[in-house]
Order: structure tokens, then sequence, then C-alpha cells
């Protein structure tokens, strides 16, 4: 564990400004829901003058009703603003944490050492995970706090399962990111595939729904099986659950075969 910890060491201001920031910004959207909630007519209004096209690329659909409390904050927080800064958050450190140093040439350092492939890549795989847990603790704090400070309720399992769909996002594609780094070695290219796949399945989430022809592809993109079912209202959907962490998995491990079998700064 002691790469785990240097790294977490190394990198905890730069996780406790993101977390709390996070957190701040999620209580903070929180506390404007009774001013919307006031509002509603006229905005609701204005949200029907706008275009489908448009209110689909923010992650707002006609299923859901931005003037009660799972909308709003479906709509506000975990459509697309969440999900977007955990991937951030996660697509950041799994470029980093093995391409980034093998790059910079300190993970050759770190290989003369009597450290298996397996347990390195495993250490670095715990930076992001621990990373995106305290991101995501904090956010589901704050998130509970401002319900309770403007006195709505909301099951805690629903909040959660609301959590835990942007948290296995920003593992999904901070896993691809750590995985294509441990492929090539280049981290540029991992931090750049892994947000293009992240922009390419937000998108075809979004504007799916729009073609009836395409409508039924967007189960299939990692937005809604995280977020696409509603959970500020449905609860937990085991199901999407663990199809969407058996791909996260399944790209590790990807990247964990390759990483054991080559060279490493060549």
């Amino acid at each position: 564990m002691h790469i785990l910890t240097q790294n977490l060491r190394m990198g905890r201001g730069n996780l406790l400004g993101f977390g709390i920031g996070l957190a701040a910004l999620s209580l903070v959207s929180v506390l404007f829901l009774p001013s919307i909630q006031e509002s509603g007519q006229e905005l609701q209004r204005l949200i029907n003058s706008m275009p489908k096209g448009m209110l689909a690329a923010f992650g707002v659909s006609e299923e859901v009703d931005l003037f009660t409390p799972e909308g709003f904050l479906q709509g506000r927080l975990f459509a697309l603003m969440v999900p977007l800064l955990l991937i951030i958050q996660g697509v950041g450190i799994g470029s980093a944490t093995i391409a980034g140093e093998e790059e910079r040439g300190q993970l050759e350092v770190v290989a003369a050492h009597p450290v298996g492939r397996t347990r390195l890549f495993l250490e670095k795989l715990g930076v992001l995970v621990v990373a995106l847990l305290f991101s995501s603790l904090l956010l589901f704090l704050s998130v509970w706090l401002g319900l309770q400070v403007v006195g709505v309720s909301l099951p805690l399992s629903h909040q959660l399962a609301a959590v835990s769909g942007s948290f296995l996002l920003g593992l999904l594609f901070g896993g691809l990111a750590l995985a294509l780094g441990a492929w090539n070695g280049r981290r540029a290219a991992a931090l750049g595939l892994a947000s293009l796949t992240a922009v390419v399945t937000y998108l075809w989430n979004a504007l799916a729904p729009l073609n009836k022809d395409l409508a039924d592809s967007q189960k299939f993109s990692p937005f809604y099986l995280a977020t696409g079912y509603e959970p500020l209202r449905n609860g937990f959907d085991w199901a999407y659950t663990a199809i969407l962490l058996g791909i996260t998995l399944l790209v590790l491990a990807l990247g964990l075969l390759r990483f054991r079998q080559r060279d490493i700064g060549v």
C-alpha cells in the first residue's frame, strides 16, 4: 500500500480542493430549489419555447419534471454537471498515474523495486477509487444538507443511487484513461481518447431519443445506465449498476493484461 498512500499524500491538496469545490457547488444548487419552484410557470414557458435538441444536450428530457425536487436535482446536478466533474477528475487522475509518471521517467524507478506489475496497477487504481469516493462522499453530504435546509425530504437510498451513478461514470472513464495509459504509456493519448469517449457516449444518450430509429440504442450508453433510469425518483437499478460496473472491470482487466506484458519506458 506504500504506492497508494504516497500518491494520495502527494495529491491531497488537489483532492481536498476538488472535493470541497464540488460539494459547495452542489450545496448552492440545492439551495436554489425553493426559488425555482416559486417561478415554475414562467420557467416552464421558457423551457417549452426552447428546441428539444438544445434541452437534450443539457440532459433535460420531457420525462423529467424540473419543478419537483427529484426533477430539479436530476436536471441541475445529476444529468450533466456532477457526472462531468467526476469524469474530469477521474480521467485526469487515470491518465496521470501510470502514463504521466512513465513519460516523466518516474515509473521505471518504481518498477525497479520489488513491486509486481499487478500490484503497481492495482495501487494506481486505488488512487483513482479513493479520490472519486472522497468527492462522492462530500457530494452526498452536501446534497443531503441542502435538502435539510430547504425542508425537502427525499429517501437517502435515492440520493445515494444518484451519487453512485455519477461515481461509476467517473470510475468508468477514469478507469479507461488508466487502462489506455497502462496500454501504451502515452498520457495525451489516454486523456484524449477517454475524454472523447465520454463526450460521444453522453451525446449518444442525450440525442438518440430525438430519432425514433435510434431511441432504443440509448439504453446502451453508460450515461443511461448510470442516470437514465432517474435514480432520484426510482432508487437503485441493480441490473444497470451491475452492467456498468462489469464494463469498467473489463476495461481495467484489458489494461492490466497489457501492462503486465509490455516494457516500461519503451
